[in-house]
């Protein structure tokens, strides 16, 4: 007979091993997708000073200069766990990164929300349109956090 653990929706756990720790790889697209979207908007905040996002920040001062290298560190972070972690071989991990992988997407989420703030602060206003992709960003990096812990969750009961 085998264990609830074993006939699961989420993927193959014989071939996954029954303490694999990560999301499962089908998700590493998505992980790759949040923190490469997120470098990107980050290197055109940083080197386009006539794109909106550059002179919000800027009006922001120093605070907000700070979170979008707070943001750069995070998503860095998470492109490297899925290149070490997802896509080269499994003799070679980040076991730390991988361990805690959650954290770095919540991060990724709440640092994306923080930015709307600014961009919504800076205007006076309680909405733009700018907001929406970095609004999608966040709730996919949420989901994927989510993912991952209920996973851990569900193969540690």
């Amino acid at each position: 007979m085998r264990s609830a653990q074993e006939i699961s929706n989420w993927g193959d756990l014989e071939v996954l091993g029954k303490h694999h720790i990560s999301t499962l790889p089908r998700y590493w697209i998505t992980r790759l997708f949040v923190a490469c979207s997120t470098v990107a908007t980050i290197l055109v905040i940083w080197w386009e000073p006539e794109a909106l996002t550059h002179r919000l920040i800027s009006q922001s001062g120093a605070q907000g200069w700070w979170l979008v290298g707070l943001l750069a560190c995070v998503a860095v972070l998470g492109v490297a766990d899925v290149i070490v972690n997802d896509i080269l071989p499994d003799r070679i991990s980040i076991a730390w990164v991988k361990r805690r992988r959650h954290f770095v997407y919540i991060g990724l989420a709440m640092g994306l929300m923080s930015m709307t703030f600014v961009f919504v602060a800076g205007d006076g206003g309680w909405f733009r349109p700018l907001v929406l992709p970095f609004w999608v960003d966040a709730f996919f990096a949420a989901l994927v956090a989510f993912l991952d812990l209920f996973q851990r969750h569900r193969l540690r009961t």
